[in-house]
């Protein structure tokens, strides 16, 4: 929905006084962050990470065939703070199934995906199936303008790529996502580190 003069100000106020951008989407992401892409729009820095460009990930391991994007207006609710604001104005989608391959280094990730509604109230029900098993039903039914960040869902990489399906049913719905964020587990990112010396000690 449009933003009145009132909103505006308000929206304002809350991000003077609302400095860190982590505390707008619930509890910390844990483990250390790998990636984040703000799907269909601009570089963001969320929680001080540094999200990619839609652009920019397409150029660096991300494929998302026959995806569209756009970019909206709304004010979304509960409040976020401008960052996030322009993450969750930026969108893929595609009719009823929208395919995301992420390459990645083999090991285990924790992976969030922002949703907002931006067309009408509980349009949108989300199936999400991460490397060949179905890790959430139902999700993304919101109020219009609502948003949420879901997750984390947790994934091993074995073949070098995360593969995401994410699926209305409903070849008259479309399927979309603002921003995508992954993190590896701490124990993980050790292990890999560790490797990764192993093997310049070999060469």
């Amino acid at each position: 929905p449009p933003m009145s003069m009132f909103s505006k100000l308000v929206t304002r106020f809350k991000d003077l006084m609302v400095s860190e951008d982590g505390t707008i989407a619930g509890p910390p992401a844990a483990g250390e962050f790998v990636l984040g892409v703000n799907l269909g729009g601009e570089a963001v820095t969320i929680a001080g990470n540094v999200w990619q460009s839609y652009q920019a990930a397409l150029t660096a391991g991300l494929m998302v065939p026959g995806a569209a994007t756009t970019v909206t207006a709304m004010q979304p609710e509960p409040y976020a703070s401008a960052n996030i604001r322009r993450m969750l104005n930026s969108v893929i989608y595609k009719p009823e199934t929208l395919e995301i391959t992420q390459s990645l280094p083999n090991g285990t990730y924790d992976v969030y995906l922002w949703i907002m509604e931006n067309f009408q109230t509980n349009w949108h029900s989300l199936t999400v199936n991460l490397n060949g098993q179905t890790v959430a039903t139902a999700i993304g039914n919101l109020p219009l303008a609502h948003w949420q960040r879901y997750g984390p869902y947790t994934t091993t990489v074995t073949d070098a790529s995360m593969d995401i399906t994410i699926s209305t049913g409903n070849p008259d719905i479309d399927a979309h996502i603002m921003g995508i964020s992954i993190y590896q587990q701490k124990a993980e990112g050790k292990r890999q580190k560790a490797e990764g010396k192993r093997q310049k000690a070999k060469g």
